[in-house]
Order: C-alpha cells, then sequence, then structure tokens
C-alpha cells in the first residue's frame, strides 16, 4: 500500500500546464473515490483525474485526520463496501474497542486497500489544491480549475465530492494573541500531539458537534482536564446514543423508515406512509416514538429524575433525539462521557466565548478561563471557497451575496414546498424551531439542488456538473454507490429530468422537508437520515434497477441495509445498457415524458 502512495506523490511533482481531461472529480474521499470507480466501469476509456489537497485519499478518514481513539460511528457491516470485506484484507489491522468500534485508523487503511483492489490509485492526484474553478462557456473543455498561476487543468465534466467536512468553520474571533495552540478540530489529527505536552494541563473545546465529542474523549484519556463550553444561543448539547444490539440496525430498516417523516414517500409501500402520517392511529405512534426513545436514553445514561447530578444538568438534550434539534452520535466510547463530567475530568459550561489572550478566554458572562490550548469544534462552511460567488448562486450552492431577485424566486418555491411537505407529514407541524443563529449564519446557507446532485439552472444541465457528498445520509457507503451511479448516468445522457420549473419545485420540497425535519440542521447540509431507503428507492428507479434487494418482503422490510445487497451497481447497470464506448461530449439529459 505504502509503494502505491509514494507513486502517485512522485506522479505530482511536475505535472504539466493546462493537462485536459474527460472528468476532473474534486476529492478523494468516499464520494470522489466511489465516483471514479463507478465511471471507469461504465467507460472503460474515459480519462479522468481525482485531485485531492491532502497527501492521502480517505477525506475525514485519511491518514491526515485520523488520531488515537477516533473511532467510526457505525458497526462493521455497515461500513463494508461490497467490492472488499474486512476478511479479505487480513494484513490489516482491524482494530475494535471494548464497545465493537473499528478505529479510525484501521479504516483509513481498508479504504486504501479498496482503492488499490477497484483500480482507482492511479488516476488519483494528491497534494493537488483547487485555487479556483471557472465555467468555460462555448468551451470543449467547460471547466477550468485552476492549481497555481502557471497551471489549471481543464475538463469537459466536473464533480465536486469535497462532502460535508472540508471547509473548516470558526468562531468570529482574534485568537492571534493567545499563548497556546489553537486549531479547527478537522486539524485534529495532525496537530493533536501539541496537546499532548506536559505544559498544557487544561485545554478549552468550544462546540456541541459529534466532532466535539471525539476531541473531549481523547483529551481526558490523555489525562487533560477539558472545558467543554457550548454557546447558549446555539443547539446545545448533543445527544449520544448507545448503538447496543440491534439499534444499529434500525435507520436501515424499510419498514422503520415508513414511521418517519419523510419527502420520499413512493417506495412501493405507499399503504404503510399513509398509515403512520395520515391515520390518528399512525400520528399516534410517531408521537410515542420520539418521546419514548428520548425517554428511553436518559435513563439508560442515568440524566432523568430528580436524583441527577447537578453537573450533568447542563448536558441534557432539550428535544427529542429523532428532531436533530440537538446533534446526535454514537456513544463509540470505551470512556463514559458522563463519568468524566462526574468525576471533574470534563466540565460542561454553556456560555460564549467573546475573546483569547494570552492564556485566558474570555466568555459573555465576564468570566475567565485559563486554559492551555482551544480547539474549536464549531462545525464546517457549506460554502465552498473554490467556486466564486456568482457562479455558486447559478449553480444552486450556498452564498453570502444572493441577489433579491432569485432570493424571491425561492421564497415563494420554499413556501409552497413547505404545506406540501406539512400536507405529506402532518406531524411535522410539532417539529421544535430552529436555533435563531443558525437563521442568521452568513457563512451557512442552503443547498438548492435536485435530488442534492445537480443545479436546476438550464445552463448547467448539459451533463457536464455533479455535486456528490452535499448531504449527510444513514449510510454514506451506499450513499455513494448510488450517486455516484446517478450521476454518471447523468452525464453520459442515460438519465431522464423533468422540466426547469418541476425540478425547481423538487429541489425546494427535498430540501425544505429536510430542514423541517431537522431544525438543528437548518442551515447545515441536508440529512438524510430515516429517510435513506426511501430516497434510495427513488434514485434506482430512475435508473432502471431493481431498487428491492433482499428476497421476500418480509426480508424487505425487516432486515437492514448493507453494501452487500447491493453488489456493483455499476456492473448491473453496464449489464443492462452496455458500457459507453468514448466519452465524448458531456451529453444533455433525456426529457422526461409530462405524464411521467
Amino acid at each position: 500500500m505504502e509503494a502505491s502512495h509514494i507513486h502517485i506523490q512522485e506522479q505530482a511533482i511536475a505535472p504539466i500546464s493546462d493537462e485536459r481531461f474527460d472528468l476532473i472529480i474534486i476529492g478523494a474521499g468516499i464520494y470522489g473515490l466511489y465516483a471514479a470507480k463507478t465511471f471507469l466501469t461504465i467507460c472503460p476509456s474515459i480519462n479522468l483525474l481525482v485531485v485531492e489537497s491532502l497527501p492521502s485519499v480517505g477525506g475525514v478518514w485519511s491518514k491526515d485526520r485520523v488520531y488515537p481513539g477516533l473511532r467510526i460511528q457505525h458497526h462493521s457491516k455497515f461500513f463494508e463496501f461490497s467490492e472488499l470485506r474486512y476478511e479479505d484484507v487480513p494484513e490489516i489491522d482491524m482494530d475494535y474497542n471494548g464497545r465493537g468500534y473499528l478505529s479510525g485508523h484501521s479504516w483509513c487503511q481498508y479504504f486504501q486497500a479498496w482503492a488499490e483492489k477497484v483500480g482507482v490509485m492511479k488516476h488519483v492526484r494528491l497534494n493537488t489544491r483547487v485555487q479556483q474553478v471557472f465555467r468555460q462557456s462555448g468551451e470543449e473543455y467547460l471547466w477550468r480549475c485552476k492549481i497555481d498561476d502557471n497551471h489549471s487543468l481543464l475538463s469537459k465534466r466536473l464533480i465536486i465530492a469535497t462532502g460535508i467536512a472540508s471547509f473548516p468553520r470558526y468562531p468570529d474571533l482574534d485568537y492571534s494573541k493567545f499563548a497556546g495552540p489553537v486549531m479547527h478540530h478537522q486539524y485534529f489529527g495532525e496537530r493533536h500531539g501539541e496537546l499532548a505536552t506536559e505544559d498544557i494541563e487544561e485545554v478549552v473545546v468550544y462546540g456541541s458537534s459529534k466532532s466535539s465529542l471525539d476531541a473531549i474523549i481523547h483529551l481526558a484519556e490523555a489525562g487533560k482536564k477539558v472545558k467543554w463550553i457550548i454557546r447558549k444561543e446555539g443547539r446545545g448539547p448533543l445527544w449520544i446514543v448507545d448503538l447496543k444490539g440491534s439499534r444499529s440496525d434500525v435507520i436501515l430498516i424499510r419498514l422503520v423508515s415508513t414511521i418517519f417523516p419523510s419527502p420520499y414517500q413512493n417506495d412501493g409501500f405507499s399503504g404503510l406512509h399513509h398509515f403512520f402520517k395520515q391515520t390518528f392511529l399512525g400520528k399516534a405512534l410517531q408521537k410515542y416514538a420520539y418521546e419514548k426513545f428520548g425517554s428511553v436514553l436518559l435513563k439508560e445514561y442515568k440524566l432523568d429524575g430528580p436524583e441527577v447530578d447537578e453537573v450533568l444538568v447542563p448536558v441534557i438534550p432539550k428535544y427529542s433525539p429523532l428532531w436533530n434539534h440537538n446533534i446526535s452520535g454514537a456513544d463509540n466510547y470505551d470512556t463514559s462521557l458522563y463519568d468524566c463530567i462526574r468525576s471533574g475530568k470534563i466540565e460542561m459550561i454553556r456560555d460564549t466565548i467573546t475573546s483569547l489572550e494570552g492564556k485566558s478566554v474570555t466568555l459573555a458572562s465576564g468570566a475567565k478561563l485559563t486554559t492551555g490550548a482551544v480547539v474549536f469544534a464549531t462545525g464546517f462552511k457549506t460554502t465552498i471557497p473554490f467556486i466564486a460567488e456568482d457562479l455558486a448562486v447559478r449553480i444552486g450552492l450556498p452564498s453570502t451575496n444572493y441577489p433579491e431577485e432569485y432570493l424571491e424566486k425561492w421564497r415563494l418555491l420554499e413556501d409552497e414546498a413547505d404545506k406540501r411537505a406539512y400536507k405529506a407529514n402532518p406531524f411535522l407541524k410539532s417539529a421544535p424551531k430552529p436555533p435563531p443563529y443558525l437563521l442568521s449564519d452568513p457563512e451557512a446557507g442552503k443547498l438548492r439542488l435536485y435530488h442534492h446532485i445537480l443545479p436546476t439552472d438550464p445552463e448547467f444541465l448539459d451533463g457536464s456538473l455533479a455535486i456528490l457528498g452535499s448531504f449527510s445520509a444513514a449510510s454514506t457507503l451506499q450513499s455513494a454507490m448510488i450517486v455516484s451511479l446517478w450521476a454518471a448516468a447523468y452525464m453520459f445522457g442515460k438519465v431522464e429530468l423533468p422540466s426547469q420549473d418541476e425540478m425547481e419545485k423538487i429541489a425546494a420540497y427535498q430540501i425544505r422537508s429536510h430542514q423541517i425535519r431537522n431544525p438543528g440542521m437548518i442551515n447545515d447540509l441536508p440529512w438524510v437520515g430515516f429517510e435513506f431507503l426511501a430516497y434510495s428507492v427513488m434514485m434506482l428507479k430512475e435508473l432502471g434497477l431493481n431498487p428491492w434487494r433482499k428476497k421476500g418482503w418480509y426480508s424487505e422490510l425487516i432486515h437492514p441495509y448493507t453494501c452487500q445487497d447491493y453488489g456493483d451497481l455499476a456492473k448491473e447497470w453496464v449489464e443492462k445498457h452496455g458500457t459507453v464506448e468514448s466519452p465524448g461530449s458531456p451529453a444533455p439529459a433525456l426529457p422526461k415524458p409530462a405524464d411521467s
């Protein structure tokens, strides 16, 4: 594996100016490399390049971003590609902790082994950061990716696969006068060693994301006193969920997916959707599920009742975890967060940082904390820095400078989408309001994309552009398999699209349904959770593939989905449609019949 890694780096030393490709993929994480594998399966002659700013592949699971104690949030059967089983790579030390969760370092090696097996590594160029992307209308090579002043990469097609955790969001603070290390959690993998020194005894971690918890547990296990600050006006503390037993299966069981609100109800089980969403008994069961799951978790962690420890009161989330008002994450640690708070290893503070100077952190309340280092676990921008503002708006990406005409158009679309969402899912009327700061965050914004993949502007519906990994899915691997194939079929002119007006209505409905359903993520990238299996059905039906992969309806409803159920979708598609002999120029999508 190491030899191949070195070989790829050697390739990147002396690139030729203005190289030309049939396809450029920006990002060598799960979505980027699965897209490369899919395109090579469908069109073996395609000249494609995957560019990655880091020195290694894997995105959030690259060698540069994993660190001791970081573990995947899924039980391993849900985080295993169909092309390579864990048992097929005995040379990798599969390091599981006492709770059964695989280490990030082990999965990083597994991902590299998978990339080698499917033959995509030779198409990857590491240490290559795209500075800006330009659209060259009228040119054969429509997209120009500027690497530096003397070097650009030209391509007929472009896939942006930078994912949901590539561009860190920092709080608006001047930390230049702080005397210790200050870092965003994105760089914790490469910089965590700075916090291991004996002169740093206390560390402030700012934020309430799952990444904040990963950093907190790592630091507590390293013997540091952690001061965990969550701002009062924010989402509040996160839920942690013990995925013991069959709980890890629940989100990928089709029967369960029909219970919860969803914009995707044409999945072959419309009767179940109608029962749970429109009947008195079904809505009562929905309400019970929301209330019961939260109370069960509180009881398990001894966070309910009058006897709860006073120091734990600020850690108790306000709303059911199923609303995603407070972020949720798997309890994949050997160390107990709540025991660490009880013992004083971790101190939880609800306040807002106003300044950093020397070894001091000042809070909005006027309190001052002494600390040796600060870690910002404050999430990621939804904007993409290498896309200029005017281009971002036309593509449907978040922007901090929307024209008023554009905003008014989408206000009307989203008002209608809200009516449709509440009609299809009446239970959404009981959703909590989103935290106010999320509605005013200038670095946040919506991705107005059709199926979370395509722009709706006709200029960009020429088969030359797709955005992958623009939402957080119940299964990242299954999502990468399906959306990569859909994008490839679209770019080769094999997918039918509705009119622009209908695409805009669908995009507005999908994004608003997810925002209302997940109020704590209203301006983050969409979370497609319990509705993911229904979304997958929609995508596979549009590809002309069988979306129901189990044997028999009982198994289809009751047994959880893994990548193994899908096999190699790209090969299956090729068996039905044949390979694309020549990549040629991008092909516009087929118009969808008016009555479809």
